[in-house]
């Protein structure tokens, strides 16, 4: 059997949501779309869709089969359009994961720039503050602040993140200003409560490293909230130079512990280990550290 055309047409059928819109989309009878989506099946040895006389939906196969049908077919759209145009523009929906703390005023302008030079390319950004499953969930790549990558996936590493530790004026006014890391134990500190340190905070200065097992009356999953909480004056955070940058510049928050810090993470670009990286995926990648090389913003 053709098992392309077969994944064409059962990902028309998802996307349209029944055997008549994938028809007429792909400009072919429902019958023989029906035979196609019958004949990979078979091929596969599975049913991908529940067909009732109302409704179509998934099965769990089918939801296994479709992210993956949809990377296949887009890597062989690229490479048919690389090998017919001997060109490597980038086009087609680019699918990116980003943490919403880092997207959220420091993607848009990214964004914004790359669609200009590369309109042919349709970006959907999708925000969330949990790691994403890259092939189960169908995204091209997703960029990530981390210490180390999970096994499993590659990634490019793009910019150095750097933790820093800060404060309004108001409340180092009203609470004073820690000296030490130790002197944190007396202030109300702020922490993002998915991170992997928590309220355990870690910091280092040359080869010496201190923990500190800080303690607070507020603690967000959303980073954004934690900046706007110490700009209030409502305590201490410890949070990635990319969220802090703005509000330092303006002097809404000062940074103490200037000594003090936490290197060794970066922001990455990952995506799954796979030898063809279209190049919708390798330009947006390359775009980023170009961005940055010319915009330190946050590493300014």
């Amino acid at each position: 059997m053709d098992v392309l055309t077969g994944m064409r047409v059962f990902t028309a059928v998802v996307d349209a949501g029944s055997f008549a819109g994938a028809s007429d989309k792909l400009d072919m009878s429902r019958g023989m779309a029906t035979r196609y989506v019958a004949q990979l099946e078979a091929h596969l040895g599975v049913r991908l869709l529940h067909r009732t006389t109302r409704k179509l939906s998934l099965t769990e196969a089918g939801s296994n089969y479709y992210p993956r049908a949809i990377q296949v077919l887009a890597a062989i759209e690229d490479a048919e359009h690389l090998a017919a145009q001997g060109s490597v523009e980038p086009r087609g929906r680019l699918r990116i994961s980003a943490a919403s703390a880092f997207a959220v005023g420091n993607l848009e302008a990214i964004i914004s720039a790359y669609v200009e030079r590369f309109p042919k390319v349709e970006i959907e950004l999708m925000t969330t503050e949990r790691i994403v499953d890259l092939v189960e969930e169908g995204f091209d790549l997703a960029l990530r602040v981390t210490n180390q990558l999970s096994p499993g996936l590659i990634g490019r590493r793009l910019v150095p993140v750097r933790v820093i530790a800060c404060a309004s004026p108001a409340y180092l006014e009203q609470c004073g200003t820690p000296q030490t890391p130790e002197d944190l134990l007396r202030h109300n500190c702020m922490y993002y409560s998915t991170s992997t340190y928590r309220n355990k905070w870690l910091f280092c200065k040359a080869r010496e490293e201190k923990t500190v097992a800080v303690k607070g009356n507020f603690h967000s999953n959303n980073g954004n909230v934690l900046v706007n909480a110490a700009i209030d004056g409502m305590g201490i955070i410890y949070e990635p130079d990319f969220l802090v940058h703005e509000a330092l510049r303006q002097k809404r928050l000062v940074r103490i512990l200037e000594d003090w810090g936490l290197d060794g993470y970066s922001l990455f670009a990952v995506y799954a280990n796979r030898q063809f990286l279209p190049p919708k995926v390798r330009s947006f990648i390359d775009f980023v550290v170009e961005y940055y090389g010319k915009n330190p913003g946050f590493l300014s």
